[in-house]
């Protein structure tokens, strides 16, 4: 049997690298998309040992750009013939000054706009899979996240915190949408929340950010257990054909916000397709 292709980004530490362990250790052959060649090289040897699976690939890409990104696909489809499983697990803090080169807010970008340039240049891999998943990572603090046509325009600066939520809402209304245009198609798209977790960012954290991971610390989980739904979201053959839901814990989730509208969701598409240079394709 030939084994289940996942890529994975930001793979190089946190809960990424603990769902690649994971997946790894379940027999996949998953694929690291970083931006730093050495710590993608040193994480795929780790993986590689640990897991003894020798089918360990890094393509090394900075989601702070669009161009690499087409590059890390163009890599991707060179090397593999399918797309069982994308994690769209990258994610960053920026400071409130962080534009990169394309424009955007660096954590708009990273979180959001480059996941869903990402998830557009592999749905034909994904198709081809017969069975593909795609598992974006969001978060609990999109409640208190905003979207209105401002936050995707060029030059846009907002407070680093709030960007974060605001990226995390994307995500979310991004995944129920998606998964409402591959009704048709043999691919699922869903959002995770992977609890508060011990991660870098977490334990760097700066300004107010600092504050709130400190005090949430305590009751913070590791990596591993941060990887678990989307290990499961991966795997399971009870969420084959789930699709457009928001899971916690491995369950779906029920959540609220008044950005979850037919409306809002068709606006952010649309936007997001202009921003990457995709607008008038399907």
């Amino acid at each position: 049997m030939q084994k289940p292709i996942c890529l994975i980004t930001g793979a190089t530490e946190g809960i990424g690298r603990a769902t690649a362990i994971e997946l790894a250790s379940r027999g996949f052959s998953v694929v690291i998309a970083a931006r730093d060649a050495a710590r993608a090289e040193a994480a795929k040897n780790e993986i590689a040992a640990e897991t003894d699976n020798p089918d360990i690939d890094t393509i090394v890409a900075d989601l702070r750009s669009f161009a690499q990104v087409r590059q890390l696909c163009e890599t991707f489809h060179r090397r593999y013939p399918r797309l069982d499983v994308l994690v769209n697990n990258a994610g960053i803090l920026a400071s409130e000054n962080d534009l990169t080169e394309d424009g955007f807010e660096a954590t708009l970008l990273v979180n959001y706009l480059s996941a869903f340039y990402l998830t557009q240049l592999m749905l034909d891999a994904l198709k081809r899979a017969g069975q593909g998943r795609i598992i974006n990572l969001s978060s609990s603090v999109h409640a208190i996240g905003k979207f209105d046509s401002e936050h995707l325009q060029r030059g846009r600066r907002f407070p680093a915190f709030s960007a974060y939520a605001n990226s995390k809402l994307l995500m979310l209304l991004f995944s129920i949408e998606l998964a409402e245009r591959l009704k048709n198609t043999p691919v699922t798209a869903n959002a995770v929340h992977p609890g508060i977790v011990k991660t870098p960012m977490m334990l760097n954290a700066r300004g107010f950010f600092r504050a709130v991971a400190w005090l949430a610390l305590p009751f913070a989980i590791s990596p591993q257990q941060g990887a678990a739904t989307s290990v499961y979201l991966a795997t399971s053959p009870e969420v084959a054909e789930v699709s457009g839901k928001y899971f916690t814990r491995s369950r779906e989730t029920k959540f609220k916000t008044a950005f979850n509208t037919t409306e809002s969701r068709e606006h952010l598409w649309n936007l997001s397709m202009q921003s990457v240079g995709l607008a008038g394709t399907k």
